[in-house]
């Protein structure tokens, strides 16, 4: 699940009383350390080629581990507990499936992994796995059932994603590459007796100056409160995120796109 490692160009304004030494390098992540969000609320509403999914839910502890700093890659290991009802209608070869039902923490573990580049912590791939016991409505069954399932995702990405781009500094304006993001996905029972794969495909085109940052603002998130730049997006509705260097990662995150939403602020951190 790699993909082609591309920088987001950079276009910048620096006002001319700024010094460069005011500038943020990139953050240096070293192993076991841990960034805690509490993920209030998220959603997927994926409507394509034939797949429909919809998922509405939260992850408590959402805790992200970095695992490994070999490379030019940091790799930081997720872990979750996630709480969420599912509607999901499955086109396979021979059949469509309708599946609805729900996780509950106390049934379900939750993993994955993140990875990053080190000079920009721009999203180079993810995967997650979610295994336990879910209560599931199948077709037209008038009841639920206690289903054991497992779910595996991997996700690619044709570039790297620009969350962040660094030096970060006020007046920062970078551009969105074309890219495309693809989850292929295998649901099913933990004894391999049931393998329903499907794949989810989402494109973004490219945009200039698609990620902007305006200056430092204070943010106050359970962890504490933050100096952070606020970075807004010209994707979607509404994507608008913070990044505060005394943490080395964002703080808060608010995205309402079309394909689903998040919401979630940080906890805690052992980043010194």
């Amino acid at each position: 699940c790699c993909g082609i490692g591309v920088v987001a160009a950079r276009h910048t304004h620096r006002p001319s009383d700024k010094s460069a030494s005011f500038d943020y390098d990139v953050p240096v992540w070293t192993v076991g350390e841990s960034w805690t969000y509490a993920v209030q609320n998220i959603t997927v509403n994926y409507n394509q080629s034939g797949q429909q999914i919809f998922v509405n839910g939260k992850i408590d502890d959402f805790t992200w581990t970095v695992s490994d700093t070999t490379g030019d890659y940091y790799t930081v290991a997720v872990t979750g507990k996630l709480t969420a009802t599912y509607d999901m209608l499955l086109n396979t070869q021979t059949s469509t499936i309708h599946l609805v039902g729900s996780f509950k923490p106390t049934l379900t573990r939750f993993k994955g992994t993140l990875q990053l580049t080190k000079s920009n912590l721009q999203v180079h791939a993810l995967s997650f796995q979610l295994l336990g016991i879910t209560m599931m409505k199948i077709n037209s069954l008038p009841f639920a059932l206690p289903i054991p399932f497992k779910l595996v995702t991997v996700g690619s990405f044709s570039a790297d994603f620009p969350l962040l781009d660094f030096p970060m500094h006020a007046f920062e304006f970078w551009d969105m590459p074309a890219l495309t993001l693809t989850m292929s996905s295998t649901f099913g029972g933990i004894f391999g007796l049931i393998q329903i794969p499907f794949t989810v495909s989402v494109q973004y085109s490219w945009s200039p100056l698609a990620f902007y940052t305006l200056g430092e603002e204070s943010v106050t998130v359970p962890a504490g409160t933050y100096d952070a730049y606020k970075i807004t997006s010209l994707l979607g509705d509404s994507f608008v995120y913070y990044y505060a260097p005394d943490a080395g990662n964002l703080v808060k995150i608010d995205a309402s796109l079309p394909l689903g939403g998040i919401h979630a602020e940080l906890v805690s951190t052992t980043y010194p």
